[in-house]
């Protein structure tokens, strides 16, 4: 249970360091998805049915924030979570490089599914999915890539350092 209470807590502190934090360090308008990483380390952590719940849940919420078009995100994110969580570290061995590749892969899955939507609900063209992607997502994955690899590099360095 005390699990639960801990990925809750972080997912809510996501949301609200994304709505609020994350504008602040953003670089040349390119604002790192705090979301997108939590996401997916509990799915690439607890698996698939966690991650597909999980997404759910955290995109259903910021749906709920900024309501342009509900469900959106939270289908976005709940395909995100369920694909991601395939790759479950209890299933698949994956070293952290891996793991920053399958983030940008699920950043551009989750920017795909989530202009398609726009896309769809609009009645615009397809062909601003492609410049939307590479302009846009490409650079916010590689910040929020930045972003993991840190946190990484706090996991597996400084923090055993500590618990000497």
């Amino acid at each position: 249970m005390s699990t639960v209470l801990k990925w809750i807590a972080v997912f809510i502190s996501c949301l609200v360091l994304q709505s609020t934090l994350m504008n602040a360090v953003s670089i040349l308008g390119i604002t790192p998805d705090v979301t997108v990483i939590a996401l997916f380390l509990l799915a690439i952590n607890h698996g698939s049915l966690a991650g597909l719940y999980a997404g759910f849940l955290l995109g259903l919420s910021q749906d709920l924030y900024s309501p342009s078009i509900l469900g959106q995100q939270a289908l976005a994110k709940t395909l995100v979570g369920a694909a991601t969580g395939l790759f479950n570290v209890k299933v698949m061995r994956t070293d952290p490089l891996l793991r920053m590749f399958l983030l940008l892969l699920a950043f551009i899955f989750h920017d795909s599914i989530f202009l398609i939507a726009s896309v769809i609900k609009n009645s615009s063209s397809l062909s601003l999915l492609g410049k939307e992607l590479i302009t846009e997502t490409i650079p916010r994955s590689l910040y929020s890539m930045l972003l993991l690899l840190l946190l990484y590099a706090w996991s597996y360095f400084v923090a055993p350092f500590f618990k000497k």
